[in-house]
């Protein structure tokens, strides 16, 4: 069999899981997932996109609260989000730093999936970095740490960490 048969035999697969779940109770992560692979537009419930904050979180050695807090300042789990200076996805993340992540192209950062992944990776590596969660924050909102409105949001997420806010 060749690798062009092979793939079509997949995206068939996928379609069918698709076409099955209307008529079916499939798991709407399922669904979503199947549909993402075959690149169909499907925007994802706010439990799926709680779950993947979950899921994010756990792969980057982050705990799930913090990321939640995060996505819930910075975007409000809106996965289309852009911001005025042109932050994408619901982790916030600017087009330049898609590569940054492993993504071909700052596209990428609209997929839900792929920008939680990110956000997640970015803020690992400046707590690594920094030490310390409030500067590490900081520079994810403004790219460093002496900046006054970083250092706000930063003090936001916190406050929705720690269930003070």
């Amino acid at each position: 069999m060749s690798t062009e048969t092979k793939q079509d035999g997949s995206g068939w697969l996928c379609a069918a899981v698709v076409v099955l779940a209307c008529y079916c109770s499939l798991p709407e992560a399922l669904v979503y997932h199947q549909s993402r692979l075959l690149r169909a537009p499907i925007e994802p419930s706010r439990a799926v996109i709680e779950a993947e904050v979950d899921r994010a979180a756990k792969a980057y050695k982050l705990p799930p609260k913090l990321l939640h807090a995060l996505v819930k300042v910075e975007s409000g789990y809106k996965a289309k989000a852009v911001s005025k200076v042109g932050a994408r996805g619901l982790s916030q993340v600017m087009p330049f730093n898609a590569k940054r992540c492993g993504l071909p192209d700052a596209g990428e950062l609209f997929d839900p999936v792929s920008n939680l992944r990110c956000g997640a990776l970015i803020l690992r590596q400046e707590i690594d970095r920094f030490g310390n969660l409030r500067d590490a924050l900081s520079v994810y909102n403004c790219g460093k740490v002496k900046c006054a409105p970083g250092q706000q949001y930063a003090q936001t997420v916190i406050n929705l960490f720690t269930g003070k806010g």
